[in-house]
């Protein structure tokens, strides 16, 4: 299939078609810059906050998380190509941050995914590269080889950097609540 933007609603669509197969959702950014879209993962966000399916079929494997992609579903921010992370805290997330419209649109997929697959927003269901990378000793904790959505803005907020997996589940849930 050919990258192709998509509603809310066909996600929908194609959220329903994959329930009972479904059971963890990982999130991503690519590395890359805006606009710049990578097959493995199933859905990637543009910086303007556009959903771009590379599948037409969220049961399709795909490789977006080391030894987590049987029954997954990866999901990238198209951003952050020279981003950098230090083990104090501080990142530098270089010349394509994510937007606030992505992240946004990413607690929006979430909702969405979770509510047609049946699925808690919870951290066990839904989590960040990082925290998976950290589960398997290769995240933050370790040796930062993976520390995707390892912390984000709180947008809007204080704009302190927060876990990134909690802003989005957060705002997940916010979305799921007040549709």
């Amino acid at each position: 299939m050919v990258t192709k933007r998509i509603t809310l609603d066909e996600l929908r669509q194609l959220a329903v078609r994959g329930k009972g197969n479904i059971d963890k959702i990982y999130l991503h950014w690519s590395a890359g810059i805006y606009h710049q879209f990578f097959s493995d993962y199933h859905l990637n966000i543009d910086s303007d906050g556009a959903v771009m399916a590379t599948t037409d079929d969220l049961t399709e494997y795909k490789v977006h998380t080391w030894r987590r992609n049987s029954r997954a579903i990866g999901i990238a921010l198209a951003c952050c190509v020279d981003a950098v992370a230090y083990a104090n805290g501080h990142i530098d997330f270089g010349n394509v941050p994510p937007t606030e419209l992505q992240i946004d649109s990413m607690a929006k997929v979430v909702a969405v995914l979770c509510e047609e697959l049946g699925l808690d927003i919870d951290a066990d269901t839904v989590m960040t590269h990082a925290e998976a990378a950290d589960l398997d000793d290769y995240g933050p904790a370790t040796t930062f080889e993976r520390w995707d959505l390892w912390k984000l803005p709180d947008v809007p907020g204080d704009g302190e950097l927060k876990p990134g997996g909690d802003v989005i589940r957060g705002k997940a849930i916010w979305w799921h609540h007040n549709w």
